[in-house]
């Protein structure tokens, strides 16, 4: 009988950002600054409510980046105008 993956529970943000700040790190690395085992880091991890909590961090940084980019484009632009 399978157990279902664990439910999104703010102690898991920890578990979020360590990854995001760490993106070539372990399970074992991230069980050992976080206090999980590494089995339930992977059940973590794999569960729907963690995916889609990575996928809008993702998102909210790709669109930050995007931001600064275009503003650096745009100063440049108005700066060569002048």
């Amino acid at each position: 009988m399978s157990v279902p993956y664990p439910r999104w529970q703010r102690r898991h943000e920890a578990v979020l950002h360590w990854l995001f700040e760490h993106p070539t790190g372990t399970l074992a690395e991230c069980a050992r600054d976080t206090g999980y085992s590494r089995p339930h880091l992977s059940r973590i991890t794999c569960s729907p409510d963690f995916r889609q909590y990575l996928g809008a961090l993702r998102a909210d940084v790709e669109r930050q980046l995007l931001a600064h980019y275009v503003e650096g484009l745009t100063a440049r632009k108005h700066k060569i105008r002048q």
